[in-house]
């Protein structure tokens, strides 16, 4: 009888035949070649900067020194304020751009995306059209296009397109109606912001009861109406004692010019930063006569301007209106321009029409195919309940797709963001195009390539962030 023969223990597998040596190996490999790359790009850069600059080291000292150019977006600027405050101009623009962006973008998106599953014909083949087309085309093309050839494109200031107590369309700009407080308005504030918190404690001890009860529901409804009510009590109790202080004072400079403001020493003179300006409030312009000359009202800095007023006069006196807590600021045309509401320039809305309209049909596919993977079987059992179509895909399908949607539509966030850099096409002074400014004033490629690619990242992550928290809130949990 043959017997086995053991195998010696003494004869070991040859390391170049050893499988976890090998790779090993070749890790430390990757890991030299990374670190010899990485050693070598940042030798060549300390070279150029010693011969270019005379230093080795990279210095962010430039961002203290006066700019010297102007940003006509966003927070106001001058030119003697410093590189570092520009460069948070041009980031606030940015994140402006791309909050907005994103929520448009987002009800365009699950509209398309809704209608492209309609059973009406007309509907789905317009949302399919719109889908391809906007895919299929350029993202750059589209912001030439939707900022030269329609924006560009509007009546001159002279004969504006009105949408009347909405909207004033020009090439200057989009100029729109607006909600604000006013001076009085403050006090209300604070009961709104009572009524919020109010509101959100209700709400999450309704949803605990219905939790402990084993019933469905959110509490969001109690929330809702405790909130109204709150603020309503709120501002009929403000709109009653609402008055201006005894210490309103005013500027006329110039006959048809000046500040509305609260004197607080008396001296009858405006201290920007030191006393309180008087927003939204009427006021009208008197002659030494009392005759009104014109009326106008305040704006959030609390000046005001009178125009058009009759040839040779000139105003002496002031008096106001005690405003209703919340004005209703519509644009009127005032000199070369409009004033008053909220407005927009003519580069941030070409940038936004085209990044919403482009990434809206993105998201419209996804909102589609999310549609698709719920079961058909919940929509047959919702239709059995005698639900009707919109009220199934409010409470039923599309919270089960919103777990297949929000992956995909984090990316399409993020996109969007990074898309904003082709502002720098249209002149619109975002995060990239104001970096670029600096730069070619300054010189300092590297740190300022290093700070737009730390903005980005910032926003990139802040963003996956909150929407994987979300994910992760909606997802199925398993028992």
């Amino acid at each position: 009888m043959a017997s086995a023969t053991r195998p010696n223990p003494d004869t070991h597998t040859p390391f170049w035949r050893n499988e976890k040596i090998l790779a090993l190996l070749v890790q430390i490999i990757f890991v030299l070649v990374v670190v010899v790359v990485f050693w070598f790009l940042i030798s060549n850069m300390q070279a150029r900067l010693l011969a270019t600059k005379g230093t080795t080291g990279l210095r962010f000292n430039f961002l203290s020194t006066a700019a010297g150019f102007q940003i006509g977006e966003g927070l106001a600027f001058t030119p003697q304020e410093s590189y570092g405050r520009a460069f948070v101009v041009g980031m606030f623009n940015t994140l402006k751009v791309a909050l907005i962006g994103i929520l448009l973008a987002t009800a365009l998106g699950l509209l398309a995306g809704i209608a492209r599953l309609s059973s009406n014909w007309l509907v789905s083949r317009l949302a399919g059209l719109y889908i391809e087309i906007i895919r299929s085309t350029p993202l750059l093309v589209q912001l030439f296009f939707w900022y030269f050839g329609v924006i560009l494109a509007l009546p001159d200031i002279d004969t504006p397109q009105e949408i009347p107590g909405l909207a004033v369309l020009t090439n200057r700009g989009i100029f729109l109606s607006a909600l604000h407080l006013s001076a009085t308005g403050a006090p209300w504030l604070w009961w709104l912001v009572g009524g919020l918190v109010a509101a959100i404690v209700a709400g999450l001890i309704r949803r605990a009861q219905l939790r402990r009860d084993g019933r469905v529901g959110s509490g969001a409804g109690v929330g809702f109406l405790l909130f109204v009510l709150v603020a309503a009590t709120g501002y009929l109790i403000t709109t009653f004692t609402a008055t201006l202080p005894n210490n309103t004072a005013y500027e006329l400079n110039r006959g048809d010019r000046g500040v509305l403001f609260l004197d607080a020493n008396g001296d009858g003179i405006f201290n920007k930063g030191q006393e309180q300006p008087l927003q939204h409030v009427k006021v009208t312009l008197l002659d030494a006569g009392g005759s009104a000359l014109g009326t106008a009202r305040t704006s959030s800095e609390g000046a005001y301007r009178f125009y058009d007023l009759p040839e040779g006069s000139e105003g002496a006196t002031l008096q106001w209106e005690v405003p209703s807590l919340v004005v209703i600021d519509r644009p009127v045309r005032q000199g070369f321009n409009f004033a008053g509401g909220s407005s927009m320039t003519p580069e941030f809305a070409g940038l936004l029409l085209g990044l919403v309209i482009y990434t809206g049909a993105f998201i419209a596919e996804i909102v589609r195919a999310g549609i698709n993977a719920v079961p058909k079987g919940q929509w047959e059992a919702s239709r059995a309940l005698g639900l009707s179509r919109p009220t199934i895909l409010r409470l039923v399908v599309l919270p089960q797709a919103l777990r297949v949607i929000i992956p995909p539509l984090t990316n399409q966030y993020l996109n969007l963001t990074k898309n904003s850099s082709l502002a720098v096409a249209i002149g619109y002074p975002d995060l990239f195009n104001v970096a670029i400014t600096i730069l070619n004033q300054t010189g300092a490629e590297v740190q300022m390539f290093l700070m737009i690619m730390a903005g980005y990242l910032s926003f990139s992550l802040i963003t996956s962030l909150f929407m994987n928290w979300y994910n992760k809130r909606i997802a199925f949990v398993e028992r």
